[in-house]
């Protein structure tokens, strides 16, 4: 790419690509390089697939100079692709993608509309979708939203503690997934300027450290009520699959959100009351359905059962059982299964979410089971 043309970029679209199926990369990329500009460019960072993954973004590459392929070299993880992302990225602005999922038909003439604005950040709306994404009309909209200035330090603490009450105070609604990194669009040189970057060997909620950051530094916020991005809600995904070595994944995701809780919230008792009733109680509840006990966790009930007594009995998962408050909790489906927790019945816990529909039945049922199982599980 020639200095010029890089000069002039406004937008540059990051596509994190690991071992994605042809029909769905190919959708993907498809769906972005018909819209692309002058002004923008799409960067296909490739983790070292070992499908085809790799010569389907050559291809692309190779008939379009717009398009550029790189390969990481040496398989790293999505947050090392994001950092490459923020190294290669020519455009005044950034967009964090997975290429699995699709952008709005109308993505990049939008985002040129605003490109000329000094936010640090833009959040936008999204929308899940299995096979086809809805009809779609061009964005009316011309002028953003402003949030107040309070808003970066607050929105923070939502994507630090996962609690989603904080932005419905600034009216964003579930459409605006800010807490992850494609839920917006941010100018890159607030990201460099700051040393914002995803942390490095991080396999799970990498958005959720990286966002905590962003938002803490973000002096400018803008919303644009507009969907821009739509997420493949894919049944057998990440988020519900069984997972071997999740738990001490997530303990080093305590690690890194409790780096952040220590630097930029150090001593708040909201904060840690926050982040223990939301954050850490969502961690638990993860590492039981996408562990401990689901369907396709191959030990047996007493290996499982050590396993999740030495959870619920290790920090921080013990003192948020122990102040588990379901009132400042806006997750019905999640009181039942924390009620038993704290109360250790494991055969009653076994029993419901070893089955999605025995989950779904129990666990989004009505409160008066929460008591009834609480005293009479055996």
């Amino acid at each position: 790419m020639g200095v010029k043309r890089r000069m002039s970029i406004k937008l540059s679209i990051g596509t994190a690509i690991y071992n994605i199926e042809e029909e769905l990369l190919r959708e993907n990329i498809e769906s972005t390089v018909r819209q692309l500009t002058d002004e923008t460019e799409l960067l296909l960072i490739d983790d070292c697939s070992t499908n085809n993954s790799g010569e389907i973004c050559r291809e692309y590459a190779a008939s379009d100079s717009r398009v550029r392929y790189i390969n990481m070299g040496q398989n790293g993880g999505l947050s090392r692709v994001r950092n490459r992302t923020i190294d290669e990225a020519a455009g005044k602005w950034i967009f964090f993608a997975d290429g699995d999922d699709l952008l709005s038909d109308h993505f990049v003439e939008t985002a040129l509309k605003f490109c000329d604005s000094e936010y640090d950040i833009i959040i936008h709306d999204r929308l899940k979708f299995i096979d086809k994404k809805q009809e779609e009309q061009p964005c009316q909209i011309t002028e953003l939203r402003e949030l107040p200035r309070e808003a970066g330090r607050q929105l923070s603490i939502s994507c630090l503690c996962l609690d989603p009450s904080i932005g419905k105070r600034f009216s964003l609604p579930s459409t605006a997934f800010y807490h992850a990194a494609w839920g917006a669009i941010y100018r890159k040189d607030f990201l460099t300027k700051n040393g914002l970057r995803f942390p490095d060997g991080q396999k799970k909620a990498q958005d959720s450290v990286f966002n905590t950051r962003a938002y803490y530094y973000a002096e400018n916020i803008a919303y644009l009520p507009y969907v821009m991005y739509y997420y493949r809600n894919n049944p057998q995904g990440i988020t519900r699959r069984y997972s071997k070595d999740l738990v001490p994944v997530l303990q080093s995701l305590i690690g890194h959100l409790r780096v952040c809780m220590d630097e930029y919230y150090s001593g708040d008792e909201d904060v840690e009351e926050r982040y223990l009733n939301h954050r850490v109680m969502s961690l638990l509840v993860d590492s039981m359905r996408l562990n401990v006990f689901h369907r396709d966790n191959p030990n047996d009930k007493e290996k499982r059962k050590k396993d999740f007594l030495d959870i619920i009995g290790s920090e921080p998962y013990k003192s948020a059982l122990e102040h588990f408050d379901a009132k400042k909790y806006d997750r019905p489906e999640w009181h039942l299964p924390a009620t038993l927790m704290r109360k250790k019945k494991f055969n009653t816990l076994d029993w419901i979410m070893r089955k999605d529909k025995r989950f779904i039945m129990f666990c989004g049922a009505d409160k008066r089971l929460i008591t009834m199982f609480g005293k009479k599980a055996k």
